[in-house]
């Protein structure tokens, strides 16, 4: 039978609102009812889960979708870690070693070294549209640090590589891509 009134209405919504406060067997009823619902929607979604993995991801190449990190976030900042996956083709020897190279040289800063400098001993290592955010770094503030190991592997796709190279400070992860001038550094992040 329809409803009417909107007293008839009212009573209805009266009646399913006030289902679950109307004692405290329903209150409880009504939280774990909650409470399973958000978990198994929480399951079925995709993102990122407890064991640090993604819901439906492989160990597929990916790129890097998030902006670079200044030299401060670098230090520690404030970026996310991200856990490396275990590649299952490593990344060109000449891939490797201009990122070891761009690492180097970005934590390379002399007393009394201007910004214009500074960029510069990067340029042989890096692709054209990293100057300008390379260009917006104080020199003083990058950290002091030094490469503790070799470069490895994140992933590798036809004319790209993620790699990791592991300094005192932080782990900088790389995307060194294939250019008509050789390799080059296209971003850099703290990997952790």
């Amino acid at each position: 039978m329809p409803i009417r009134t909107h007293r008839g209405r009212a009573a209805v919504y009266r009646k399913f609102w006030g289902w679950p406060v109307r004692s405290p067997t329903h209150l409880t009823s009504t939280v774990l009812a909650a409470v399973v619902i958000a978990v198994g929607i929480g399951l079925v979604m995709p993102g990122k889960h407890p064991d640090g993995t993604r819901a439906g991801s492989s160990n597929s190449p990916r790129a890097i979708t998030s902006a670079p990190a200044s030299a401060p976030a670098l230090a520690g900042g404030g970026l996310r870690a991200t856990r490396a996956p275990t590649p299952s083709t490593p990344a060109p020897a000449a891939a490797l070693t201009v990122a070891r190279s761009w690492v180097q040289a970005f934590l390379t800063v002399r007393k009394g070294t201007t910004s214009a400098q500074w960029v510069e001993q990067l340029r042989p290592f890096t692709t054209d549209d990293l100057f300008p955010e390379l260009r917006s770094i104080d020199p003083a503030n990058v950290p002091a640090a030094q490469i503790i190991d070799v470069p490895r592997t994140v992933s590798v796709s036809a004319g790209s590589a993620e790699v990791d190279v592991p300094t005192t400070a932080v782990v900088v992860r790389l995307l060194v891509v294939s250019t008509p001038a050789g390799w080059r550094v296209a971003s850099y992040e703290r990997a952790g």
